[in-house]
């Protein structure tokens, strides 16, 4: 009964998505939410429920407390009737200043995505010292991420900003799909900085022994190009091919090179088994929301604390090695406990979360989870109103629109406000560099009323 729920949901999204569609409405943050509503909670359950534990990261949690059941599907699918309630209650048209100048300078955005560019180059650069190469950042990524290598620094904070180098990146194809619209020359020093701009994207991502850290820079072109009306099909199967395969293999480059290369020498003689290594290897990031979730139904009300994540933002955001304090343990200690089993060291920079479903749950209860899913619709509805570019060529400003959306994409997988706030701060430095540009040249006005 709970995959005929999960079937339900999912013909649900596809008909929602597909009216959309030929109603004419443009690929939004509404079309990015069903996207992957549909991929966690819908693609997920089914292949935990016929794979089992062999796409599940967390085999203590599934052992525990099972693949989910009934209740499971039934709270998901009301979760998502309520968001799509909360987001089409109440229609508006985005709030456009005065003269209608709303548009972002390319010429400033350029500027400013060569100035985040040097600040990353700098910040990678003092990085590979303190590893001792930059052979030797990329060899240990992976012990780096995970705590078994620990760099001995007060100033160790500074890697969130290293983000900076695929930013630059992002930001200044934006600036060239610009270019591109306006029919202005694309010149020769465009050309360079992008060349150089792109192998630093390339090194970072590398360097951080992640997969999201290269997915990310590839959707947010793709979403740029398709919001400016591209609508090729090569380009979209292109990049869903490039995703699924740096979800599949693309930590495995970096963790395990000689396991994969023995895989690759075994699918010599089998093809199917690299794909398959691929396919169960990106489910297994994609299934944390879903088991966790499960999880968290067997979890009591308050078990790991009152939202004592929000109580605890000030001092997440102060670097405790700079200032010579411990982290004492909190909520999340408790939550990697209840899910892997075991207390994870000190050290150790990874973790548990418990996904924005469950996180509702064990602090409001069903009822609080199911009404404030209703509230997060109203919200998201509000920022894509007030985010949306009214000139549908602003392709800096589309670039803002989505990271805010990919942002709360974090926040839906995570349910924690800190990896938001902390891990994609590069993000809110950058708009707000943007702005200040673009406040030097537009004059600060209020904003018309929004006319229903």
């Amino acid at each position: 009964m709970a995959l005929f729920i999960y079937v339900l949901l999912g013909i649900l999204i596809v008909i929602l998505e597909s009216r959309r569609r030929r109603s004419g409405e443009p690929l939004d943050a509404m079309t990015a939410f069903n996207c992957y509503y549909f991929v966690l909670f819908v693609f997920v359950p089914i292949n935990v429920i016929w794979l089992g534990v062999a796409v599940v990261r967390q085999q203590y949690a599934y052992d525990k407390f099972g693949p989910g059941d009934m209740s499971t599907a039934s709270c998901i699918l009301l979760c998502y009737l309520l968001f799509c309630l909360g987001y089409w209650v109440k229609k508006g048209t985005p709030v456009v200043a005065h003269g209608g100048r709303t548009v972002f300078s390319l010429r400033d955005s350029a500027r400013v995505a060569k100035i985040i560019f040097l600040f990353g180059l700098f910040l990678t650069a003092v990085y590979v010292a303190q590893i001792g190469g930059i052979s030797e950042a990329i060899s240990m990524a992976s012990e780096v991420r995970s705590g078994e290598f620990v760099i001995e620094s007060k100033y160790i904070g500074y890697t969130h900003l290293m983000q900076f180098s695929a930013d630059a990146f992002v930001l200044f194809m934006a600036v060239l799909f610009g270019k591109r619209i306006r029919k202005i020359k694309i010149t020769t020093g465009d050309k360079v900085f992008l060349f150089c701009a792109s192998l630093l994207f390339v090194y970072y991502a590398l360097s951080t022994g992640g997969r999201r850290p290269f997915i990310y820079p590839i959707l947010l072109c793709y979403l740029i190009y398709a919001s400016l009306g591209g609508r090729s099909t090569k380009v979209s199967v292109a990049v869903l091919l490039l995703v699924f395969v740096i979800a599949g293999l693309g930590s495995l480059f970096v963790s395990d090179w000689w396991a994969l290369s023995g895989v690759a020498v075994r699918a010599g003689v089998d093809g199917r088994v690299l794909t398959e290594v691929a396919y169960d290897n990106a489910l297994q990031g994609l299934a944390d929301s879903y088991i966790h979730f499960v999880a968290a139904q067997k979890a009591s009300l308050w078990q790991f604390g009152f939202l004592t994540d929000i109580a605890s933002l000030p001092r997440d955001f102060l670097p405790s090695q700079l200032f010579g304090f411990e982290r004492s343990p909190d909520f999340a200690d408790a939550i990697n406990e209840f899910i892997l089993g075991y207390r994870l060291p000190d050290s150790f920079s990874g973790g548990e979360t418990l996904g924005l479903h469950g996180y509702l749950l064990v602090n409001f209860g069903y009822p609080g989870m199911f009404a404030l899913f209703f509230v997060l619709g109203l919200i998201y509805k509000w920022f894509h109103v007030r985010l949306k570019p009214t000139d549908p060529d602003d392709t800096v400003r589309w670039l803002i629109y989505w990271w805010f959306v990919l942002a709360f994409f974090v926040y839906f997988r995570e349910g924690m406000l800190i990896f938001v706030l902390k891990t994609q701060l590069t993000w809110w430095l950058t708009t707000a560099l943007l702005l200040y540009y673009r406040g030097k040249h537009v004059p600060i006005l209020k904003p018309s009323r929004v006319i229903e």
